[in-house]
């Protein structure tokens, strides 16, 4: 039997990252432990690195590149990559949200996990469906 394919948006991934409790830290664990396939794509990985690197984040937070490169080393090698070979126009107000939808199609996911208003209101894009956080951990079982 096929694993639930997810794609977890930035939001959802850098405060599991920099929030050792919580729903987000939730998710991060169980895909860590495999109990899902996470997939993502090169311009969410350089997204969700770049805001790592954020000044007020990177120092706040108490990050350290060898932190960073366990991260990288997930996104690279522990998920399912794509390599942003699909193209989607569905969100206007925010096109960059976009790139959470093609990766989604281009995966073959099954959910998309995000905080963002934009893409919740979509509920569902071409059978991918789009959940917040709690809701994913309820579909898991592990509310």
């Amino acid at each position: 039997m096929r694993k639930i394919r997810v794609v977890i948006d930035t939001n959802v991934l850098v405060s599991g990252i920099i929030s050792s409790k919580g729903a987000p830290r939730k998710i991060l664990n169980l895909a860590k432990k495999d109990i899902f396939k996470v997939v993502s794509s090169i311009s969410i990985n350089h997204e969700v690195l770049s805001v790592l690197h954020r000044d007020h984040i990177y120092t706040k937070y108490n990050l350290t590149e060898g932190i960073i490169e366990d991260i990288s080393a997930f996104l690279y090698e522990g998920t399912i990559l794509t390599e942003d070979r699909y193209v989607v126009s569905k969100v206007r107000k925010d096109p960059e949200d976009n790139k959470f939808i093609a990766c989604a199609l281009e995966g073959e996911a099954d959910y998309i996990v995000s905080g963002d208003d934009h893409l919740l209101r979509l509920k569902h894009y071409r059978g991918v469906q789009i959940v917040d956080v709690q809701g994913f951990l309820k579909v898991m079982g592990k509310k």
